[in-house]
């Protein structure tokens, strides 16, 4: 039973250590906004008691201010193009000092060659 669980467990703390990036952002930003306020709330506190007007302090007004919300994570799906480059450029370095052969050769690894890798830049302009 007990050589079970451990896998069960080691995968649900991955899944856990995931989730938990999800929400760093968002509790950073919490905690920020939190510290601000206290930080206004105490040094105008210490300007009362020094008999001074906190609303005179211009950076003050700064710190209560929120600062703007951290962005959204969006997922962007990968673009084809991206992809079809990067796979080329992948091929390319793997091919990289050894011309593919004309009658042997995808048509990816002539891309990848004579497109974006060394036969690109050997070639005259």
């Amino acid at each position: 039973m007990l050589r079970r669980l451990k896998p069960f467990e080691l995968r649900l703390a991955r899944l856990t250590r995931i989730v938990r990036s999800w929400s760093e952002p968002v509790e950073r930003h919490r905690g920020l906004l939190h510290a601000r306020q206290v930080m206004n709330d105490l040094i105008r506190e210490g300007l009362r008691r020094a008999g001074l007007n906190p609303d005179d302090a211009v950076t003050l007004r700064q710190l209560g201010e929120p600062p703007p919300p951290p962005p959204r994570l969006v997922f962007r799906p990968p673009d084809a193009r991206e992809l079809l480059l990067a796979e080329a450029e992948r091929l390319a370095w793997r091919m990289r000092g050894h011309p593919p052969s004309l009658a042997r050769a995808s048509p990816m690894e002539l891309f990848a060659y004579y497109c974006v890798g060394e036969g690109a830049r050997d070639a005259p302009a």
